[in-house]
């Protein structure tokens, strides 16, 4: 079973394919990987899109479960 916060970074990785991959500041826009802050970015966007479009209107097969 996978928790809000794996969804949400499986999310970011189906956009990003490079979220997982970090680099440093000033590191040209053409090579991969992405910033601590602009994952942190992308991680509160997708986040959002979670929190206000998917999680109203689904439940978790663990939440379902009452036996």
């Amino acid at each position: 079973m996978k928790t809000k916060e794996e969804i949400i970074h499986d999310m970011c990785l189906t956009y990003r394919h490079d979220y997982g991959l970090r680099k440093p500041e000033g590191e040209p826009n053409w090579t991969s990987g992405m910033t601590e802050q602009d994952a942190k970015m992308l991680y509160k966007t997708m986040e959002q899109i979670y929190n206000n479009t998917i999680e109203p209107y689904m439940e978790l097969k663990h939440e379902s479960k009452t036996d």
